[in-house]
Order: C-alpha cells, then structure tokens, then sequence
C-alpha cells in the first residue's frame, strides 16, 4: 500500500495563490504555484505568495512542478520558487513561453532548461509503481492541463481549472474519451478547482462574449478598445475571430498577449497573419481598429486609468471609440474595477461593462464539478481553490455525483490529508508551515507585519518629526527644537500642543543633563530619544486622539561657537 498525502501551501480558504502537493511514497508532485491580489487596506504590496519553506526543505523529494496553464493564480509565483529551487516545471508549450518571460521580467536567470513542454495524453514514468498523465480541460487559457498521478492503488486526479463544454472543438476543448479512459483505471481521489461552486448550473454558455461584441464589432464608424486579463485567452480569440470576420485590424496593448500572439500555436488556431496586426500608433490613425488592452490584475486597471486620465504617450480615449470592459472582476481587485468604470465614464467615449451576471469566469460551477465527478468516479474528493462556502456547493456537489460524505475532506492550508486505499481521508496531527509571503517590487519577504503596521499608522496618524542640538561637552541645548508634522495636525507657534510638546521635550533634556552632573556615565542618548518619543505619543494621543509615528533627532555638536538658526515656525 503507497502512502499517499494532500497538503496545500495555499488556495484554501482563499482566492488565489494555488499551491498544493501530493506525496506518494516520500515523493512529491506539486500543482500550481500561484499569486493572489492583496486587499486595498494591505498598502504598498503588489501580490501576495505563498511561504515556500516546505519546498526548498524537501527540494530533493520534489519531482516536478506541474503547471495546469499560466494565469497569476495559478503560476504567478513560479518565478520565486526557481529562486531558490532547482526543480522541473511541466507544462505545455505556450504557458512556457509566458513563464520564460516572466522569468526575465524578474531576472531570474539559468532556469531555462528546467520548463519541461508536455502535451495532452503524455504519460510521464517516475518509478515502477508511479506516473503522472497529462489530459486537456477547457479553461480560459489554449491547452490547460490537469494531472492524474497512478498509483498501485489508484489515481489521484487533479483537475486544474476546467469546464465542461461538450461543444468546444478547438485548443480549448476537453477529450471527454480520454477523461473516460482515466475513470476506468481506478480513481482513489479528484482534487477539484471549487472557487465557483456556488454558481448553479453549467457555465457555459455564460462564458462566452461573442453576443456583446458582435454589434460593436459590425459598426464601423467607431473603433473599438476592449479591456482584458491578460490570462483570459478564450476572449482574445472570440475577439481577434470577430474582427476578422469584420476586416478589423488588431493592435495589442501589453507584453504577456504579445508573445502568445506570436506563438506558432495561436497563429495556427486563428490564421492570424502579420497584416492583421498593427501598431498602438496604427490603432489611434485608424477609424475603425481594436486595441486589446490586457494586464495581470491590478495592471490591467491602472493601464486603462493611466490612458483614461490622458497620461499615456501613445493612446487616447476619443469620442470615437466604444470601449468594452470585457473581463469581470477577479478576486482582490472588486473595488478598483468598480473606480475604473467611474474614471472611464469621465471620457468621452461610449462604455460597455460586462459584469459576473453578462459574463462568467472560465472556472467550474456547481453542474461542472458534478459531471466531472460523475465521469471520474473517485471513491474521495477533495474541493480546492476557493472559500469555505464554495467547498460547501463542491461538496454537496460530489454527494449528489455519488461520493460518499465521509470521503470529502475540506482542507485547510498547512494540514496534512492521508489517502488510503478504500477513499477513507484522515486529517493528521501533522502540520507543515504556510504563510502569506508580501512582495512590494523590491522583492518577496522584505516587507513584514511591522512594516504594514507602520505603513498603515503613517496612512491613518500621520508622522511627527523632532529635532535637538545638544553641546557635547555641557549637554546643554543649543538650539530650538524643531517639531515637524505631517499628516497630525496643523501647527501653528501658538498652537498650545506645539507649547506642551516643546516644553516637555526641553524638561526631559534638562533633567538628563543634571543626572549627567551628578553621574556621567548615566547618560544615553538613545534613552532621551525614547523618551521623548513616549512623551509626545502620549500629548498628541490625550489631545487629538491620534497615535502618529515620531521619529526623533538628536545631535551632540562639538564647538562652544556653533550658533544655530533658530526655526520660528514649523507648519504642515
């Protein structure tokens, strides 16, 4: 009997920043190495990472990274972790040529050789008794995976992110004999994507926006600037075959697209040839050009703020174009999506906003995860990536799709879930470390909980900087002390706080230079600055009710000449 086990190091309980591993037998495969997208409130980060002490602890246990496509909450920290661990990542050809650049983009460098490119229905053989198979599944980006890792006692299925859409004959289609063929080999457990489980019926046909762009698309007069996630390639090719069809030209505004457009295996898809596309500058001579704007996140929002607001170089926002936000909302950025149609209804352009009821994200609803379940026929299930409510709908899901209920297991991020062979999960005593790791853009795990604690005090208190001259050889002050604020309150030489404050401030000096006459080894300066820095938290905490942050200077000149210019007034 193998021992097999489920951990997570992220997407439990969350949205985003996917991580979770499978050990059989000592070794372990891990799916997704995503990001997520801090709240508003979690100021000056970027994205959030999973912690990956686990991995770089068991680097020589890990047989691979298996990627499932490349979105940021899938993928968006594949970079951090080839950092600091030399491991195989497995994915298809396209998503590695997204994650080769992002790889530049954060200058990680001789990681080249580690992307390994598989494709659907590749058996990859990591002992006698274990091996992992690729099989398609229909989501937002061509070609994602999932992975069903066989074992003597059965498979363990992951099934990435997917949909069920007997319909689709195209890149983004699902080999249903080939998911039935899987299920005939014997599943011990399906690991399902749960984030939308909540959302009754199929998703399709609620996926698609062809019936939204078709009328914009025929109405030539105008041109046409649709917003995207740069992840979400299922739209890029609704809209790049609807404009075709309408002998539209096509330019791309950001990076990542770019390079998937030039991909042989997207050109191929679409007969997408060079006289279709054409420059940003072509797209603002033109009158009748789609500009496809994309970004990871937050980006995409802020690229389109940046254009709305007239401060992009290249492209402008006329009263010609009909601009169509195409993507709804991902998680962590609700309430910037919501500004952005506010700035972008200040153009003079006409707007178009699909929301979650228009348009639903590529990602499995609660028919989905049932058919899935029906086809694979696991004797456990494990619902992943999303809240605690979502692995409710997942879970009532799988019962009505026939697992038993004692075989469901709603895991938290860091406990460890025993597999045994009769579909029997047991959570162990077992716990391994996980974390939310914050990257600012300088790097990952330089910022702390000390630092956003601070960040929001400067946010909400404001900052109080003092300054003191002291001679060395008396200890006497020889200047003004010097108050500064930002962010408190307005000061004012008459301002009895700016009073109080300076007062106490020239007593607590006083005293430490006649403790230093009587016992001159008693003195420390780095003690008066407490000091100070305790007093005057406590005045302007009593007075405005404000705990603000105080930085204090306090200098010892040498030179009984020194004659310091005296500040009058300090005001902000």
């Amino acid at each position: 009997m193998a021992e097999i086990k489920f951990m997570a190091l992220g997407g439990q309980d969350e949205r985003g920043k996917n991580l979770f591993i499978v050990s059989v037998d000592e070794q372990l495969f891990v799916f997704d190495s995503g990001m997520k997208f801090p709240e508003r409130s979690v100021l000056g980060i970027d994205v959030i990472i999973p912690n990956f002490d686990f991995l770089k602890e068991n680097a020589k246990k890990i047989k691979g990274i298996f990627i499932s496509n490349p979105s940021s909450s899938n993928a968006g920290s594949i970079s951090y972790i080839l950092r600091d661990v030399d491991v195989p990542v497995y994915c298809n050809e396209l998503t590695t040529i997204v994650l080769k650049y992002r790889n530049l983009k954060y200058r990680i460098k001789n990681r080249e050789n580690n992307f390994k490119i598989i494709k659907d229905k590749d058996i990859l053989k990591f002992d006698k008794n274990v091996s992992v198979e690729v099989f398609r599944t229909t989501s937002m980006f061509p070609e994602s995976f999932g992975f069903a890792i066989h074992t003597k006692d059965g498979s363990i299925v992951y099934a990435g992110d997917y949909i069920m859409d007997g319909t689709e004959q195209s890149y983004f289609s699902t080999d249903m004999n080939h998911l039935a063929q899987i299920s005939k080999k014997g599943v011990l457990t399906l690991i399902s994507d749960s984030e939308f489980a909540s959302r009754l019926g199929y998703t399709v046909p609620n996926h698609r926006i062809e019936k939204f762009i078709v009328g914009p698309m025929k109405n030539k007069k105008n041109r046409l600037v649709l917003g995207l996630f740069e992840e979400d390639v299922f739209k890029l090719f609704e809209i790049i075959a609807q404009a075709k069809q309408n002998d539209r030209k096509i330019a791309i505004y950001g990076k990542t697209i770019a390079k998937i457009i030039e991909a042989k295996t997207v050109q191929e898809s679409l007969q997408l040839y060079e006289k279709d596309i054409i420059t940003t500058e072509e797209f603002m001579n033109s009158t009748d050009g789609v500009l496809v704007i994309t970004g990871a996140g937050d980006l995409l929002y802020s690229r389109l703020a940046k254009i709305a607001a007239g401060n992009d170089e290249v492209v402008e926002f006329t009263e010609n174009d009909t601009i169509i936000l195409a993507t709804p909302p991902s998680a962590g950025v609700e309430k910037r999506h919501a500004e952005i149609l506010d700035e972008l209804a200040r153009t003079n352009a006409h707007l178009i906003a699909l929301s979650d009821k228009n348009i639903w994200t590529m990602r499995a609803s609660y028919e989905d995860i049932k058919l899935m379940t029906r086809i694979m026929k696991p004797k456990s299930f494990i619902p992943v990536k999303g809240l605690y409510k979502d692995f409710l709908s997942a879970e009532k899901a799988a019962i009505e799709a026939g697992v038993k209920s004692e075989n469901i297991e709603l895991v938290k991020n860091g406990q460890v879930l025993k597999v045994f062979p009769d579909g029997k999960l047991v959570v162990s005593n077992q716990k391994i470390k996980t974390a939310d790791i914050f990257v600012d853009g300088i790097g990952a795990g330089d910022i702390g909980a000390i630092v956003l604690n601070e960040r929001k005090q400067l946010a909400t208190d404001g900052a109080v900087i003092i300054g003191a001259n002291l001679n060395d050889k008396t200890k006497e002050l020889c200047s003004l002390i010097d108050i500064q604020m930002r962010g408190v309150v307005y000061i004012v030489d008459d301002n009895p706080i700016f009073k109080l404050m300076q007062k106490q401030i020239v007593d607590l000096i006083t005293r430490a230079k006649d403790d230093w006459k009587l016992k001159p080894e008693s003195f420390d300066i780095n003690q008066i600055k407490k000091d100070i820095v305790s007093k005057v938290r406590s005045i302007i905490k009593q007075e405005t009710g404000k705990q603000p942050i105080v930085l204090v200077i306090v200098n010892e000149l040498s030179g009984i000449n020194y004659e310091p210019k005296i500040r009058q007034k300090s005001n902000q």
